[in-house]
């Protein structure tokens, strides 16, 4: 019993607080527009790569600048959606699985919904994404 106390603690350490869902801006892509306050019901449109990979795709926060980079280099501004990790995961599949670059990202085997959403930023590049990442720094933890 204390062993798996022990364990279940030390999962519980690893995993982060929140992760976040990078949407085009709906200036640029109506299909990834979302009312503001986001109702609990609202099913968020899911990318492409989403549809395609059977699951949606979510970055931890030391994640974010690299996704940003790698699938959004063109994009001019992107809403950054932050959920709570436990909450999701306590509802919902989430799966930490291995990517070409090596890393484990979490992946959502479920639909995103407004009532998975803790908080939003939209940010705009204006060049770079790591000088408009600063910008929201406390936020994104």
């Amino acid at each position: 019993m204390q062993n798996t106390l022990r364990r279940l603690a030390t999962m519980a350490s690893q995993n982060p607080t929140y992760i976040y869902k990078i949407l085009p801006s709906a200036t640029v892509d109506s299909r990834f527009y979302f009312p503001t306050p986001i109702p609990s019901s609202h099913e968020f449109f899911l990318s492409e790569l989403d549809s395609k990979d059977g699951f949606v795709h979510l970055s931890t926060a030391q994640q974010v600048p690299g996704t940003l980079k790698r699938f959004f280099a063109d994009a001019e501004q992107v809403a950054i959606l932050r959920i709570e990790y436990a909450r999701l995961s306590a509802w919902k599949r989430v799966r930490w699985e291995q990517a070409g670059n090596g890393e484990s990202y979490p992946h959502l085997y479920a639909l995103l919904e407004g009532q998975d959403i803790d908080s939003y930023k939209e940010i705009e590049q204006g060049g770079d994404w790591d000088k408009a990442l600063a910008a929201v720094s406390n936020w994104l933890v």
